[in-house]
């Protein structure tokens, strides 16, 4: 992907762009003054960038973020010497952070050093080829790098009340990292429009419009037209003269497209489409696609008895076997607002998702919606003290009603049927109810009373999990899914029982 941006040639850009065009494997250390940044590079994407500088070393940015107390960094520091492992490492082997929190930082971490070297010309001290492995990369693309440099410099758009803005022709835009805010913004400009006319149809601040706009305009994705209709036609000549308004974006133009290198390995489809276990979500998507024949299913919820029953697991693993069907477009939402996991098993954030899109006024469905490979998918954004309230809004009825329209087959992950009625008001919107069984472990009264509640109208059949392979597919072991690794117990009773990092305020204030 090439992004054409409008600020003056800078060399320090030139040397971190020239490695990731080349796909190289090394370190590009730049310097200047006698404090030094090294770049790691992997096929040309950045892995890692660490300095010399005091500020913005790894535990520092630990404190910034929250995860550590002053006095805890000095033994973490210690530890990681003593093992001789990297700080990075020794923070999640005492679970200071998540894979994903580890991610989050090591990004901030490149690109403010980044920034750093290139608002000070740092300049190239040299090149080691080479490959180092990182538990957790960072995995920065280079217009990655030019989008945050964008936002960091963004300034008030400003144009004529009359003038058209465009999207220009060409641009793939889910290879970016957008906010929903800006999504929201490219989507309405699918046609040109006045300022005004966009200032009306985002319902935005017009101070974070303006914002947005500058960065689009910085990055070369907008062209300015003159509205033909206005100042060359009058009468009958106007209608055929007006620039002709597009279609909306398709969805795989505009929905970003994350990658990861830490999926949950108990993902098996999309770790090893070979195994016993991917053999049996195709065999179960096989098996449902013969109900759909006799009567049209597109939403499935999925559920189960009670916790640690593996529905979670489950519910991704099928909506990834479902993905993998050419030309079927599958999402997965994940409407557990109590103890959110679909984040976890993807590893990605956890913002934005579900509960930003219920508790926002005017941003559509699509601004919320990411992608893994063919698999678009929606977290639940975080966990809420209400999700009743919330999962019986209007919104959400609107949310699965536009998901029908976009997409062949909708997975919805909620929480187990008892003793809490979320799962019930969700499963009313859907065509179809799973319910997993945990072989061994779910309680038959659970099961019991879980089928007294559940429509059985809805009912498409029960996925009995965690059975004993046969024989030959021993490898594959008793006890492969679990969910809830570290135990809900009855917690499902009150919410926000897992602890939950918001997402850092952004240049636009959210």
């Amino acid at each position: 992907m090439t992004i054409q941006t409008n600020p003056e040639p800078n060399a320090t850009l030139d040397h971190i762009q020239r490695v990731y065009d080349d796909k190289r494997n090394g370190v590009l250390s730049l310097a200047r003054d006698g404090q030094s940044i090294d770049v790691f590079y992997r096929e040309g994407v950045i892995d890692a960038v660490s300095s010399t500088l005091a500020s913005n070393r790894l535990g520092q940015y630990f404190l910034r973020e929250g995860y550590l107390e002053a006095g805890e960094l000095e033994p973490l520091v210690a530890k990681s010497n003593r093992q001789k492992i990297v700080l990075g490492e020794a923070a999640l082997r005492d679970e200071v952070v998540d894979a994903v929190q580890l991610s989050d930082i090591l990004r901030l971490q490149a690109f403010e050093l980044l920034k750093y070297a290139i608002e000070n010309d740092f300049t190239q001290s040299g090149f080691r080829p080479g490959l180092r492995s990182f538990q957790v990369p960072a995995q920065i693309h280079f217009p990655h790098v030019l989008l945050e440099l964008s936002r960091t410099r963004a300034e008030s758009f400003e144009i004529g009340p009359r003038l058209l803005i465009a999207l220009r022709e060409g641009k793939d835009l889910s290879e970016l990292t957008w906010y929903p805010e800006e999504l929201f913004v490219l989507n309405n400009l699918r046609y040109p429009t006045t300022f005004p006319e966009l200032l009306a149809s985002t319902s935005l601040p017009e101070i974070n419009l303006r914002r947005i706009l500058g960065v689009l305009d910085d990055l070369g994705f907008i062209q300015l037209l003159e509205n033909v209709s206005e100042t060359h036609n009058t009468g009958k000549d106007a209608e055929t003269s007006a620039i002709i308004k597009r279609a909306r974006i398709p969805l795989e133009q505009l929905i970003p497209v994350t990658t990861s290198a830490t999926v949950n390995e108990r993902l098996e489809v999309l770790n090893n489409g070979t195994s016993f276990v991917s053999e049996q979500f195709r065999n179960l998507k096989v098996r449902l696609s013969e109900v759909e024949s006799a009567t049209p299913i597109k939403v499935l919820t999925v559920s189960s008895p009670n916790m640690q029953d593996g529905k979670s697991l489950v519910s991704a693993n099928l909506a990834l076997s479902f993905s993998m069907e050419p030309d079927r477009r599958v999402i997965i939402v994940d409407c557990d607002l109590r103890n959110p996991t679909l984040d976890n098993h993807l590893a990605v954030n956890i913002q934005p998702g579900l509960l930003q899109y219920l508790d926002n006024s005017h941003l559509g469905p699509y601004c919320y919606v990411r992608r893994l490979k063919n698999l678009y998918f929606m977290t639940a954004g975080g966990a809420t003290p209400n999700p009743v309230e919330l999962l019986s809004m209007n919104k959400m009825k609107d949310l699965i009603e536009y998901l029908r329209t976009d997409f062949d087959t909708i997975i919805l992950d909620v929480p187990p049927l008892t003793p809490i009625p979320d799962a019930r008001i969700v499963a009313a919107l859907s065509d179809g109810l799973i319910v997993v069984v945990r072989m061994g472990k779910t309680p038959y009264r659970c099961i019991e009373n879980a089928f007294k509640l559940v429509d059985r109208n809805k009912l498409l059949g029960v996925v009995l999990n965690d059975v004993q392979a046969m024989p030959f597919h021993s490898y594959y072991g008793y006890g492969y899914y679990g969910y809830g690794r570290n135990g809900y117990g009855n917690r499902y009773l009150s919410a926000n029982n897992r602890k939950i990092r918001k997402s850092p305020r952004n240049y636009l204030g959210s």
